[in-house]
């Protein structure tokens, strides 16, 4: 099994240090392809995972993120829920930052996402993600950023909207 993953999600966003999980056949090459890959490592940013590791204050802080977007997932589904029920269909994540929501064939969210942010709410619309035609009635909605109310307040707007 070969994994890839970073802390930028669960130390700090900025932080570009990542890791391999490698069959021991297979570490060489990875190892030779890395050094190929960059010109000087980042050293302070691997320093302060490693002194993060050291000090045992990894997991603490992990399980302290979770919880917050937990609490702010949580905080956009229900507010979905009361707002939007019937109106739009969206995903439920099992955890990241952000959710998935289509608003309906009739709704163009490049239109809807200009008048949103006027309003002072924005999203990424579902075409950005999609190398030719869908998406047009989809958006990505962070909920990793805004405290709960802000989140709900923005659902709110969102729903008004449409």
């Amino acid at each position: 099994m070969t994994l890839t993953s970073s802390f930028s999600k669960t130390v700090a966003p900025g932080l570009r240090v990542g890791w391999f999980v490698v069959p021991e056949a297979l570490v060489g090459a990875f190892d030779e392809r890395a050094v190929s890959t960059y010109i000087s490592p980042p050293l302070l940013p691997q320093a302060i995972v490693h002194e993060l590791f050291e000090r045992k204050g990894f997991h603490p802080n992990l399980d302290r993120v979770r919880d917050i977007l937990r609490g702010q997932r949580d905080a956009m589904l229900g507010a979905l829920d009361a707002e939007l029920a019937g109106a739009a269909k969206w995903s439920r994540p099992e955890g990241g930052y952000f959710l998935w929501v289509d608003f309906g064939g009739g709704v163009d969210a490049g239109e809807l996402l200009g008048r949103a942010t006027e309003a002072g709410v924005t999203f990424v619309r579902g075409t950005d993600f999609f190398a030719g035609a869908g998406g047009e009635s989809s958006a990505r909605l962070a909920f990793s950023y805004e405290p709960p109310e802000r989140i709900a307040e923005g659902v709110r707007i969102l729903a008004r909207l449409l």
